[in-house]
């Protein structure tokens, strides 16, 4: 019967483990995604805006461009915890680079 026990409360204990690490991982990759989705929002709503020139833009995209091709080559082994943050400090530079832009004096032209 002890073993029985014993057995089951390995189980839960296992499975419960595992469920932690996969939520965990849905949760990390669901805020990545919000962040490029974010990112991505805020550089079309500044074209449209006029806070954004094409040029500058261009410019942002590009460096989203470089962070999803960075996330891509880390995903093919599989993402650790050091480029976890280095994915989101990139995002965090990303997001002040923009701020920085939409700022600035430089101004599309409206027709």
């Amino acid at each position: 019967m002890k073993k029985v026990i014993l057995a089951v409360i390995c189980a839960v204990m296992l499975f419960g483990t595992i469920a932690i690490g996969y939520a965990a991982r849905g949760e990390w990759r669901g805020e990545i995604r919000t962040r490029i989705s974010e990112a991505k929002g805020n550089i079309e709503r500044g074209i449209e805006q006029g806070s954004l020139t094409r040029k500058e833009a261009r410019g942002l995209n590009g460096e989203l461009d470089k962070i999803l091709h960075k996330i891509d080559r880390m995903k093919d082994d599989g993402l650790s915890r050091r480029e976890r943050e280095i994915v989101t400090k990139d995002l965090d530079r990303l997001d002040r680079n923009i701020a920085k832009e939409k700022r600035n004096d430089d101004t599309r032209r409206r027709r």
